[in-house]
């Protein structure tokens, strides 16, 4: 059975992979034949909000997903805040670059959660013909920062429930790391 789009993308730090991402990239793979997900701040890692390497999140990404998923890590542009459209076209030029290496068909859809003004990154002209399936994030809804949070405070069950069950047994070495960072910002 073919699905309804070809090739599909969806972006996100990842610091850690918790289940809401799960949440996205299963309905990604739901839909798309081809899913690219983008370790985004690729560069960043060490500090308290980006305390992992891209290689590790990529890591965890694979020790869910195995090969039904590709993974690009993305450098930021210019910040982590940067949304701006160049900050968009970035992402869509470096996503279009990677569908073409691999030989597949043209990108046709985008997976997001609402939050982080995501909707300005692109223009108009760019993203118009490419579908779009877009999670709304209530308040207080999961987060890495919140899940990152409950790790250095020693909630181990909480990270257990936001989690996948192949990651859970990281939990400690996590830990060490994050309380170990001088960065607590």
């Amino acid at each position: 059975m073919t699905k309804p789009f070809q090739f599909g993308f969806i972006i996100g730090r990842f610091q850690p992979v918790h289940r809401g991402h799960e949440k996205l990239i299963d309905a990604a793979l739901a839909i798309a034949e081809r899913v690219l997900v983008v370790i985004g701040s690729a560069q960043e890692s060490g500090t308290a909000r980006n305390p992992f390497t891209a290689g590790e999140r990529e890591q965890w990404l694979r020790c869910i997903y195995g090969e039904r998923i590709h993974v690009l890590a993305l450098p930021d542009l210019t910040n982590e805040n940067d949304h701006s459209r160049s900050w968009g076209d970035y992402l869509l030029n470096a996503v279009e670059c990677y569908g073409a290496s691999q030989g597949w068909p043209a990108l046709d859809l985008i997976i997001e959660g609402d939050e982080n003004g995501r909707g300005s990154w692109f223009a108009e002209d760019r993203v118009h013909r490419l579908g779009r399936l877009t999670f709304p994030r209530p308040e207080g809804a999961l987060s890495a920062t919140w899940l990152r949070t409950r790790i250095r405070e020693g909630r181990e069950e909480a990270w257990e429930r936001q989690v996948h069950p192949a990651l859970i047994e990281s939990y400690r070495e996590l830990r060490g790391r994050l309380l170990a960072l001088r960065d607590l910002s």
